[in-house]
C-alpha cells in the first residue's frame, strides 16, 4: 500500500445542536481513488467542506502527508469540484478559464492543454453548454493548478449516460498520471467502476471502509448494492 496521502481523525462538525458529521476517521492513499458512498443527505458534502476547510470544525484533525493540513496546502496542492458547479454563463469556457489562470499565475498554455482533455471548445459560451460539458468544464477548473490530490463532489450528478461515461473516463485517466482522487456519489455503478477504495458514509458516520471485494466479504453478498443497504439496514445480514 502506498503512503498516506490525507488522514482525517475524529473530525466532527455541528449545525447547532445538529450532529452532521460524528467523529470521522478515514485515510486516503497517494495515487488512489477513493469513492465516498452515501445516500442523500448522508454528510458527504459537509465532509469534502470540512476537509477543505470551508466550514470550521468541532474537533478531529486533518493530516497532509503526515502534516496538519493548511490552506496553503489546499491552495496549492488541492483541486476541488463542488457540488452544484455554476460557472458565468455570459463567458465561453476559454474566457473562464483564463481569468482563473490569470488569478493564479498559471500560464495559457496549461489552459488550452486542459480545454483539450476534457473535450470543450474554448469560444463556446456557458450559456450554450449542455449540463454534460459544464461538469468538465468543471473538471477542467479542478485540474488548473495541476493538482496533487483532487476532490470531487457528485462529479457525474445529473448527467445521461454518455456524460457520466466521459467524466468517469477523465478520472481513470487521471489516476493513471498518479493523482490522488476522492469523490462523493451515490452512485453504485460509478464506485465499484473506478474506485481502488470505499468508504459508506450514513447519517454523519463512517460504516466501512475498504476495497469492493472487502466489503461483499463482510457482508457475505454477491452484489455492492445488496452489501450497501445491509450497511444502511435495508436488508437483514444472510445467515
Amino acid at each position: 500500500m502506498h503512503s498516506i496521502s490525507l488522514k482525517v481523525d475524529g473530525l466532527s462538525k455541528y449545525f447547532g445542536k445538529l450532529c452532521v458529521i460524528n467523529k470521522i476517521s478515514l485515510k486516503i492513499y497517494e495515487g488512489e481513488t477513493f469513492g465516498l458512498l452515501g445516500i442523500n443527505g448522508a454528510g458527504k458534502t459537509t465532509l469534502i467542506k470540512c476537509i477543505l476547510k470551508l466550514l470550521n470544525t468541532a474537533g478531529g484533525e486533518i493530516l497532509y502527508k503526515e502534516k496538519p493540513l493548511t490552506l496553503n496546502d489546499i491552495y496549492k496542492r488541492f483541486g476541488y469540484l463542488p457540488e452544484n458547479f455554476l460557472p458565468p454563463a455570459e463567458l465561453t469556457g476559454g474566457e473562464f478559464l483564463r481569468t482563473l489562470s490569470l488569478s493564479l499565475h498559471i500560464p495559457y498554455d496549461n489552459v488550452i492543454s486542459i480545454l483539450k482533455k476534457v473535450e470543450l471548445d474554448s469560444k463556446k459560451r456557458i450559456k450554450n453548454y449542455s449540463r454534460g460539458m459544464i461538469q468538465r468544464l468543471g473538471l477542467a477548473t479542478a485540474l488548473l493548478k495541476n493538482p496533487e490530490f483532487i476532490i470531487l463532489d457528485e462529479p457525474a450528478l445529473g448527467l445521461d449516460p454518455v456524460g457520466q461515461s466521459k467524466i468517469l473516463t477523465l478520472l481513470e485517466g487521471l489516476n493513471k498520471q498518479r493523482k490522488t482522487i476522492f469523490f462523493s456519489s451515490h452512485n453504485l455503478i460509478h464506485i465499484e467502476k473506478i474506485c481502488s477504495r470505499i468508504g459508506i458514509l450514513h447519517h454523519g458516520k463512517i460504516k466501512f471502509t475498504g476495497t469492493v471485494k472487502g466489503l461483499l466479504d463482510e457482508q457475505n453478498s454477491n452484489s455492492l448494492e445488496q452489501s450497501f443497504l445491509k450497511i444502511l439496514g435495508c436488508l437483514k445480514p444472510s445467515l
